[in-house]
């Protein structure tokens, strides 16, 4: 926040946290910089904040010294003019810098009161919640949102001048190794598969992330399972700095093939969420074709896509919807009849429009204000939903199946998989399928798939 008066008027500046540079306007202003410096106890934790304010250019402080003198002469007037274009373009610089990935945003003539390791540090402290102030705290074990890990992202970004991808930041872990990547600038290679517990020798389990795609839809998965060998995570790219792409689920499951360690005689074990389960499918599919020996080939409340349900389930389902919406009209007050009646409709034509298009906008699983460091993987993926069909296996799958979100549930994914794997084993576990993934529900999640993996 930037406090300012026109002409001569003392200026005073204050940055927050989240603004470690706060430049005022350029203009009829005289300017300083002010830049908040966080202060540390002897403990390492945050202490407060220590605000320095520092000159722009050589006349900032003459100017605030002589705030309250009203006349001054032409000269010094062009002069003040001069310095204030000077400041403008010095901000243009930076700003044009910090819209460059891994750009450090310079060219400020102002000193760090802190090392890169300590504001890490504290900005992880701030960010990351009680579970980032454990010992050995990871990205990896934690489990916390994907919101939180935005926000420590983007304070890092403002404090140090480096925009880090979400994928970077996992495969880092760290605020040690985070801070480290940013004072060498030297980064991990961006790859689709990551270590997200380690084990020993025997055939490892791989998890793949739902539609979203990030790892953190299954981390809290890996840290809650008792099974004592190596748990791997599979995501497409995109979230590593590298160009976003999924073409198709087929291309995304050969993919990840590619990168499919452990010795081929060892049998192969795939847990996809939600729609990464067709994933999962499809890779099991092409390792059948391969003969390789298949271990457990899950699905976390998987749902097939509605274009790809058999006409009956279609008609039945549309039935029930639009009984539902009845319903609700008229359960609605007389005065907001009409207001619900387009809320009823709205999503209606979505729907219908969405059969006829594969345009991610409208389908179901949009998602209009996810972060775009998230979206634009996302929205990808979900055209290759749309369009996968999935085909008839010959091998066993689990379906580990929602329990609350089956009682609500106008169509059973039991009724949508049955005719495309004859031996699907069901298995209903508590939760929703937002939260069965996370404390404390997937704590019965873990313990179901250890079971079928020893």
């Amino acid at each position: 926040m930037i406090s300012r008066t026109r002409n001569d008027g003392f200026i005073a500046g204050f940055t927050s946290a989240y603004d470690p540079y706060d430049i005022s306007m350029c203009g009829d202003t005289k300017l300083i910089v002010a830049v908040s410096r966080i202060v540390l106890d002897d403990a390492g934790r945050t202490a407060g904040h220590q605000t320095v304010k520092e000159g722009c250019h050589h006349g900032a402080l003459a100017t605030l010294a002589g705030s309250r003198r009203k006349h001054r002469g032409k000269r010094q007037g062009r002069a003040s003019r001069e310095d204030r274009r000077a400041v403008c373009r010095q901000r243009d610089a930076m700003m044009s810098d910090a819209m460059t990935p891994n750009a450090r945003v310079g060219s400020a003539p102002i000193e760090q009161s802190l090392s890169v390791q300590e504001t890490v540090l504290a900005i992880w402290q701030r960010t990351t919640g009680p579970k980032g102030q454990q010992a050995n705290a990871d990205l990896r074990h934690m489990g916390i949102g994907v919101r939180r890990v935005v926000r420590l992202l983007d304070e890092i970004e403002w404090s140090l001048g480096k925009r880090i991808p979400i994928g970077t930041a996992l495969r880092l872990g760290t605020p040690e190794a985070i801070a480290e990547a940013i004072a060498t600038d030297r980064w991990p290679e961006p790859s689709p598969l990551l270590l997200l517990k380690d084990g020993d020798d025997r055939p490892p389990l791989y998890l793949i992330a739902g539609v979203r795609g990030t790892l953190f839809e299954v981390v809290a998965l890996a840290r809650a399972s008792s099974f004592p060998g190596k748990i791997w995570g599979f995501q497409p790219p995109g979230f590593e700095g590298d160009t976003p792409r999924f073409e198709s689920i087929e291309a995304t499951a050969a993919w990840f093939l590619k990168h499919l360690g452990g010795d081929h005689a060892e049998p192969v074990n795939l847990v996809g969420y939600s729609m990464g389960g067709e994933i999962a499918i499809e890779m099991a599919r092409t390792l059948r074709l391969d003969n390789r020996k298949l271990g457990l080939i899950g699905l976390i409340d998987t749902n097939v896509v509605e274009r790809h349900w058999s006409l009956t389930t279609r008609l039945r389902y549309m039935a029930r919807r639009s009984q539902l919406r009845v319903w609700g009209l008229f359960e609605a007050p007389s005065g907001q009849r009409l207001e619900t009646l387009l809320n009823l409709v709205r999503p209606l034509i979505r729907r219908l429009i969405g059969q006829f298009t594969y345009d991610a906008e409208f389908t179901r699983y949009y998602e209009s204000s996810l972060d775009e460091r998230i979206k634009v993987v996302k929205d990808l993926a979900l055209v290759a939903y749309e369009r996968y069909v999935p085909l008839v296996v010959d091998f066993p799958v689990v379906l580990f199946k929602s329990w609350e979100s089956a009682k609500r549930d106008l169509v059973d994914p039991v009724e949508t998989w049955q005719p495309k794997v004859p031996e699907l084993e069901v298995v209903e576990v508590d939760g929703t399928h937002a939260n069965m993934i996370f404390p404390p529900f997937v704590h019965e999640l873990a313990a179901e798939i250890s079971i079928r993996l020893s």
